[in-house]
């Protein structure tokens, strides 16, 4: 099977959710036994991962500079993909390229824009309406439509109008490199970022949706003993709402106990969710939730919100907390934190659940859809 993936995601630095997507889905196909042949497309921006992580899948790389995005996707990758004879293209994203010679499947995440109000979705009503004619557009042009929840595949099919048979849901991965850390590795970790010996970590953007301000007054809303001695840190790459969650900090009184480090690098990260005394999100909206899963993955207590796809993704191995009502949020992180039964049942819930979203398991559902696509022509 000659498949090609759209991998422009893939850049230096920090990843963003659909370049970890694309990421771990490349890892996994070639960890596959009779890996398919990959063809991997980028821009100039593009890394593409190490020849040892996908030796395996012996991928083909094939990288065109993307002057307008346009031109990239209705010009120059068609004109690629035919010279490359290709059964199927995957694209991480809502987008379908002008391919003609093979099928075509898309990837949505999610349909955040369309169900959330813009001063959450960050978007402009504007910008939402023209989103749901493009997706709803590159969805029925799609041989295939690929998510990563039940909860998204329900949008889909009821937002635009999609037939159910064509969303199949995928989900993602754990990585191996995400398990328990060894005290050293813990603490060089918490050395690199100053972090403190007691901390709540926080992983992702700080976008609206996201909802730092509720997860700060949950924080604000421990008892003085417990929120003196746990360090808050919200680490993820600064973005254009950062400013808006420092300001927060500073009208909270929070200074002094907030960290806020930047993006992690990925070999740190790891260590960095098994070193915290719990991981906590108040996220309104998640069309998988990944870091929830790589918390659980490293042995670390998850408290998370009951919104969108949480519940699907986290089961039974979190505690579950609705985000509007935040003295019960605040009482429950503290519950987490300080009842070592609750902790003692959390830890392998966790490492269990991890263990359900495999790369195997991401790979064959992957490679199950791509293989009916090529089987339907």
């Amino acid at each position: 099977m000659k498949v090609g993936i759209d991998c422009r995601d893939l850049r230096a630095g920090s990843l963003t959710g659909i370049g970890r997507f694309v990421r771990n889905l490349l890892r996994s196909l070639a960890d596959e036994d009779s890996p398919p042949t990959l063809y991997l497309y980028g821009n100039q921006h593009t890394v593409f991962p190490f020849p040892r992580e996908l030796s395996s899948a012996s991928p083909r790389t094939r990288r065109t500079k993307e002057a307008a995005t346009w031109w990239w996707d209705r010009v120059s990758l068609p004109r690629q993909a035919r010279h490359d004879r290709l059964d199927v293209f995957l694209s991480p994203y809502f987008k379908a390229p002008g391919i003609r010679s093979c099928p075509v499947v898309i990837t949505i995440h999610d349909l955040l824009f369309l169900r959330m109000p813009p001063e959450l979705s960050g978007r402009s009503a504007v910008y939402s309406r023209a989103f749901r004619s493009f997706a709803a557009s590159f969805a029925r042009r799609a041989a295939a439509v690929l998510t990563v929840s039940e909860h998204s595949r329900n949008d889909i099919v009821q937002l635009l109008d999609v037939p159910a048979k064509k969303v199949h849901v995928v989900g993602n991965c754990v990585e191996a490199e995400f398990h328990p850390a060894d005290g050293a590795a813990i603490e060089k970790a918490k050395r690199s970022y100053r972090l403190h010996e007691e901390y709540i970590l926080y992983v992702g953007s700080f976008s609206p949706h996201k909802n730092l301000d509720g997860l700060l007054q949950m924080y604000a809303g421990l008892s003085d003993g417990v929120r003196s001695k746990y360090q808050l840190v919200l680490a993820g790459r600064a973005d254009k709402w950062t400013p808006k969650t420092r300001d927060k900090v500073k009208d909270l009184g929070l200074s002094d106990r907030v960290k806020i480090p930047g993006h992690i690098d990925e070999n740190d990260l790891p260590a960095i969710y098994a070193g915290a005394s719990a991981f906590a999100t108040l996220s309104r909206w998640e069309g998988f939730g990944l870091p929830v899963i790589e918390a659980m993955a490293c042995g670390t207590p998850v408290l998370c919100s009951d919104r969108t796809s949480l519940p699907e993704v986290a089961g039974s191995a979190a505690a579950l907390v609705d985000p509007d009502d935040l003295p019960s949020c605040s009482k429950e992180l503290e519950r987490v934190l300080t009842d070592a039964s609750l902790r003692q049942e959390l830890r392998p819930k966790g490492l269990e659940r991890a263990k359900q979203f495999s790369p195997k398991r991401f790979a064959t559902l992957v490679l199950d859809v791509l293989s009916s696509v090529i089987d339907a022509q």
